[in-house]
């Protein structure tokens, strides 16, 4: 079993869906026997979000009380340690523990590219898990430190192939999957009355221009899809951020559902329970991951299959590699999400079934965390 040092972006931003992003990493390597570390660094001035406040600051301590009750909740006893770059101050333990921890470690995990301390280096082995396909290529996010790693990996799991667009740098970007720990979803079935739902940030932090191209977020997306609720007998509700009035009342005007993202993502307990009350999800991707063919497949949706919901999404290029038509249904155009939404309701219980079965045999930590740690480590080709 290796010790491992996860990188990640849990304490400054402390909103269920994000936590379970990388906690299923945390959670889940623990699960399999290696020994965990978690190290975030502040990142930026005023990179911290009390969900409490609904404001910024350079304060941790509500990410950090999130982070240690999710460990308390599922029995992981592994230090949690939060650097101030700027004053040098640490939360968790000391510098020198830090870079004792660092230095005893096998592998650096630096999932999202949102942490970069030169102490990493301490680290003999260090993986870089890009979860943000494009933007991370194009220089968005983690480019100070792609270099200081020593193999890559993409929820583009399309990238480097011929009809994906992304650039790679001239990394090689190796295909990995957002992973799930089974029981942490494990609920009673929906009610008969319950929405397809989604939660989802509106415009999150805008487009990108690259090479005379543009690439944007889910609102781009969200337009082609605002007369499906006129097409559908079916509920369908959307959990926003970051949507504003003017888009809010446009969308509840054509027939949706919206309610506030921050109501059902505050804390755990409460997102859980929106998943759990789901009929499944519906959703799109972000304009960027659909237009570059990238392959990517959501860390939220893999919460929803493995809750046993069904999960209805905009094609990234999954289709390539992931076998759809029950569990998860794939769409491109209005009509053909209209159509799966009534495919998936002819025959709801079975749809149930395969989607507990794909987050099994697919997305679960015990099948995709092995390989991305022995691939890390260098011993699969």
């Amino acid at each position: 079993m290796a010790r491992i040092v996860i990188a990640g972006y849990m304490i400054r931003h402390p909103l269920a869906g994000n936590l379970f992003a990388y906690f299923h990493y945390l959670l889940g390597l623990h699960r399999l026997g290696h020994q965990v570390v978690y190290v975030e660094e502040s990142g930026w001035p005023s990179a911290c979000y009390d969900p409490e406040r609904g404001a910024y600051g350079d304060d941790p301590r509500s990410g950090l009380r999130a982070v240690h009750a999710l460990l308390a909740e599922y029995g992981v006893n592994a230090p949690v340690c939060y650097v101030d770059r700027d004053t040098g101050r640490v939360e968790g333990a000391s510098w020198a523990e830090v870079k004792r921890l660092l230095g005893a470690a096998d592998l650096l995990l630096n999932i999202g590219g949102v942490c970069w301390l030169p102490e990493f280096r301490l680290v003999p082995r260090r993986a870089f898990v890009d979860l943000d396909p494009l933007f991370t290529q194009v220089g968005r996010f983690g480019a100070e430190a792609l270099a200081e790693h020593h193999v890559h990996f993409s929820y583009g799991v399309n990238l480097g192939r011929a009809e994906c667009t992304i650039p790679t740098g001239g990394l090689r970007w190796r295909p990995t999957l957002p992973p799930v720990v089974l029981d942490a979803w494990k609920g009673a079935p929906a009610p008969d009355d319950a929405p397809l739902t989604t939660v989802a940030n509106w415009s999150a932090y805008g487009g990108v221009i690259y090479d005379g191209e543009s690439y944007g977020q889910k609102d781009q997306e969200f337009v082609r899809l605002e007369d499906l609720p006129r097409r559908t007998p079916q509920r369908l509700e959307l959990a926003l951020a970051g949507a504003g009035s003017v888009v809010t009342e446009r969308l509840q005007a054509a027939g949706w559902s919206v309610c506030a993202a921050a109501a059902v993502s505050s804390n755990v307990s409460t997102y859980r329970a929106y998943i759990a009350g789901s009929r499944g999800e519906l959703s799109v991707a972000k304009h960027a991951y659909v237009k570059t063919w990238s392959g990517w497949f959501s860390d939220r949706s893999v919460c929803y299959l493995a809750a046993g919901r069904p999960t209805i999404l905009q094609d990234t290029g999954f289709t390539d590699w992931l076998p759809t038509g029950r569990g998860v249904l794939s769409f491109s155009t209005v009509d053909e999400a209209a159509d799966s939404i009534a495919r998936m309701n002819a025959d709801y219980p079975a749809h149930c079934r395969a989607a507990s079965d794909i987050a099994e045999r697919v997305f679960s930590h015990d099948v995709v965390l092995p390989r991305l740690v022995e691939t890390a480590l260098g011993s699969v080709a």
